[in-house]
């Protein structure tokens, strides 16, 4: 756990991680970065003795709104104002690409592995939702995978959603 927790920390503090697009939340012409707020998934660098992959925070819903194809997107632009995103953590499957598809809607569908943050997105912000995976046993692979807490930071690492209101909470409790 030590070890992915500090690899996960290298990927987030790396400059021009993103290689995905962004998805466009709002409606018009494109708008500069002073007028809309950006909101980017954390990534994860988990390697095995043979591959590296880069799992991620992905965005499934934004305001209700459904984004397809998610995985295409490693950052949303939206408008300032009070946003409802649902975000999951989307776990690489490398060269095993047939199974992607079925592992978004899976993941995208579960409590333990996704959730709906609710923020206030100033303009000319960016904003980067970190994610803490928790594992059943000492391997750290897709069978282990428990849950996943997630929480909003600002561009000066201010927590806007919280860990404890992204926090995964066993139903019932």
């Amino acid at each position: 756990m030590k070890q992915f927790l500090i690899l996960a920390i290298l990927v987030v503090f790396l400059p021009g991680c993103t290689n995905g697009s962004a998805y466009r939340a709002y409606d018009g012409e494109v708008r500069s970065t002073m007028q809309i707020a950006t909101l980017e998934g954390s990534q994860f660098l988990r390697q095995d003795w043979l591959n590296r992959y880069m799992d991620a925070v992905r965005f499934s819903r934004i305001d209700g709104n459904t984004i397809d194809d998610s995985v295409d997107y490693d950052r949303i632009e939206i408008e300032p104002g009070y946003h409802d995103v649902t975000v999951y953590f989307y776990w690489d499957m490398g060269t095993a690409r047939g199974l992607a598809p079925a592992l978004v809607s899976y993941a995208a569908s579960q409590e333990e592995l996704s959730r709906t943050l609710r923020f206030n997105a100033r303009a000319g912000e960016v904003y980067r939702v970190m994610a803490e995976p928790h594992f059943d046993a000492e391997r750290q692979d897709i069978t282990t995978l428990s849950y996943v807490n997630f929480w909003v930071v600002d561009s000066n690492g201010n927590e806007v959603v919280s860990r404890a209101d992204g926090s995964f909470t066993e139903p019932g409790q």
